[in-house]
């Protein structure tokens, strides 16, 4: 892995709060991405992007007004943490429920890694699902 590109993951942060799917994906490395998500591995760029859309990265998904804020930023050699609040209102189905109008906001971790050529090439994420479900009902 190689060091981290503070400016890519700025841009990346700031292509999910535009809900721009292009340019989230091309923030990704050509070399098989991939994202881990509470423990659930995403593998390929065919398969963040569709995450991203269905969660409501996008201009559709289960979530709208879908915002990350970032609230802390810590740095290694070979990655970036950031603490992040996530928040949106529930537009569509997730997991077997129903839109239900309601706003959520969840702490998250993120850790992002990047490839040789300064692209990102994983991010782990972090996050209480089970908050987010309770906020939702």
């Amino acid at each position: 892995m190689a060091a981290p590109n503070e400016a890519l993951l700025d841009e990346h942060l700031a292509a999910e709060n535009a809900h721009d799917l292009d340019r989230i994906m091309a923030t990704y490395g050509a070399a098989a991405p991939f994202m881990v998500l509470n423990g659930q591995r995403l593998a390929g760029a065919d398969a963040i992007r569709a995450f991203h859309r269905g969660f409501g990265f996008g201009s559709d998904g289960s979530f709208s007004e879908v915002q990350v804020t970032e609230r802390a930023r810590h740095r290694t050699p070979e990655a970036i943490i950031i603490q992040q609040t996530l928040s949106g209102v529930h537009t569509g189905a997730w997991q077997q429920l129903p839109p239900t109008g309601k706003r959520f906001e969840v702490e998250v971790c993120t850790v992002y890694r990047f490839d040789d050529a300064g692209m990102l090439a994983s991010e782990h994420v972090y996050f209480d699902l089970a908050l987010l479900a309770r906020q939702l009902r």
